[in-house]
């Protein structure tokens, strides 16, 4: 019997140190004290128990109090929560009744009823998607074909100086916004040039092209320059042309059509109603009339359409017939000014000392003072002199050695 006493004592730790001890056989069983891990001699087994578990529902009985008085306090956090709820709560019906007396008699019946506080609003109210404007969308669109074909033709006309990265939306006869990064001899890029609007200028006679870009400015070197022609106080304006020698437009034409002038790269032909070479010779003629300070010569001729010369070659010699210079355009027209004759190239190039050079504008001009009005008159020129009234158009036959009949 006290052996198996002494194993079920050992279960309830005293092999944690506890040691229990009574002075005396007469002691009482709470009379417990600390003392060595084995139980002194004599001691009653019976008892060691009794007082442990007298321990034991000591403390049992000591947390249950405290539970008790921890679940006292929580009730009441409770109560005070749930009486701030009621009161916000009521605080908002009132804010509603209120907001339903200003509501305006147009507002929608679920907004009214809403504010009324009978409904409420819903947590996300859909929105319809804009229908995308056709138009924009085929300009967007085309816009990305222009962009893949410009950098194409870039490739092929070897132009390694520029690499295009971004173009806008196409407009009327222009694409942008656009973004070059401009790139060193090696490769590394130096800048970038950025413009409201890239359009092109072409010469077929000339064989040249320009890439103009408007309203723009160039980024080099941590700092910002605005294109030429921008003015004071402006960020971004003028324009810059990028002028390619021996290239031939008619590719660029094909390709990017809505990028140039409604006049530029016009078929070259003749309508028929004048004699190309009789005006030819006439116009020559008419500029050898006065040599002292030098003279033009034109070298050749295309066609004319609608008054207007095409496909034209201008030479200006020095009074000893030596060349300086030479106009290469694909239209050119002749008009009367207030103290001699105008003419006028458009869509070309000037070459001078072997060099060339992009017309200032897409136009060159050549004014003669000294020209003879009445003589120019006379010889019936296209722009001059319709060509139905003039000796030089095509509605009378002429002999073989050009002299009208």
């Amino acid at each position: 019997m006290r052996s198996r006493l002494l194993a079920g004592l050992g279960l309830f730790g005293l092999g944690l140190g506890l040691g229990l001890a009574i002075e005396g056989a007469g002691s009482s069983p709470e009379t417990v004290v600390r003392g060595s891990d084995e139980p002194p001699p004599g001691l009653d087994a019976e008892a060691v128990f009794e007082a442990r578990l007298a321990g034991e529902r000591k403390a049992w009985a000591a947390a249950r109090e405290e539970l008790e008085l921890e679940v006292l306090r929580l009730t009441g956090e409770l109560d005070e929560a749930l009486a701030e709820r009621v009161q916000r709560e009521e605080d908002f019906v009132r804010f509603t009744e209120a907001l339903a007396g200003i509501v305006p008699p147009e507002a929608p019946p679920e907004v009214a009823a809403a504010f009324a506080g009978r409904a409420a609003l819903p947590e996300h109210v859909p929105v319809a998607e804009p229908v995308p404007d056709p138009i924009e969308v085929a300009l967007a669109a085309r816009a990305k074909v222009l962009e893949r074909k410009l950098r194409t033709l870039l490739t092929t006309e070897r132009v390694d100086s520029l690499d295009l990265l971004e173009v806008g939306t196409l407009g009327e006869g222009f694409v942008g916004p656009v973004v070059f990064r401009v790139l060193d001899d090696r490769g590394r890029p130096i800048g970038s040039l950025s413009a409201d609007r890239l359009r092109l200028e072409g010469s077929r006679a000339g064989r040249t092209l320009t890439i103009v870009l408007e309203a723009g400015y160039e980024r080099r070197d941590g700092g910002t320059v605005p294109f030429a022609g921008t003015l004071p106080g402006e960020e971004r304006g003028g324009e810059r042309r990028i002028f390619l020698q021996q290239a031939d437009p008619g590719p660029w034409f094909e390709a990017c059509p809505e990028l140039f002038g409604s006049e530029s790269l016009a078929p070259l032909h003749n309508d028929g109603k004048w004699h190309v070479f009789l005006v030819h010779r006439r116009l020559n003629t008419l500029f050898e009339q006065d040599t002292a300070l030098g003279y033009w010569r034109l070298s050749a001729l295309g066609g004319i359409l609608d008054d207007e010369l095409r496909d034209v070659q201008v030479e200006q010699l020095s009074a000893s017939g030596k060349l300086q210079k030479r106009l290469f355009a694909d239209r050119m027209t002749i008009e009367l000014s207030e103290n001699g004759i105008l003419l006028t190239l458009r869509g070309g190039i000037q070459m001078k000392g072997g060099r060339k050079f992009d017309f200032l504008g897409g136009r060159y001009r050549i004014f003669l003072p000294g020209a003879e009005v009445a003589d120019w008159k006379a010889a019936g020129l296209p722009g001059l002199v319709p060509a139905k009234e003039s000796s030089a158009g095509s509605h009378a036959p002429l002999s073989l050695d050009g002299v009208r009949r």
